[in-house]
């Protein structure tokens, strides 16, 4: 069990090591940090058809 848990530990770690040069490549590419939130990117929870009326161009006849 133990050889497993070390195992899963050292692809957790190796992940995060590629995910580290992604980001580093995206801030090289953009001249932003890719954890960085930007005005006007908020996202809305539960996708796009969250709640009454949710996405596009839906809920036009919810008032008749």
């Amino acid at each position: 069990m133990a050889v497993a848990v070390r195992s899963l530990q050292d692809q957790l770690e190796k992940a995060k090591e590629s995910l580290k040069h992604v980001d580093d490549n995206i801030r090289k590419l953009t001249g932003r940090d890719p954890n960085e939130s930007r005005p006007g990117q908020i996202r809305r929870l539960g996708g796009p058809m969250a709640g009454v009326g949710g996405g596009r161009g839906r809920g036009v006849n919810l008032l008749r």
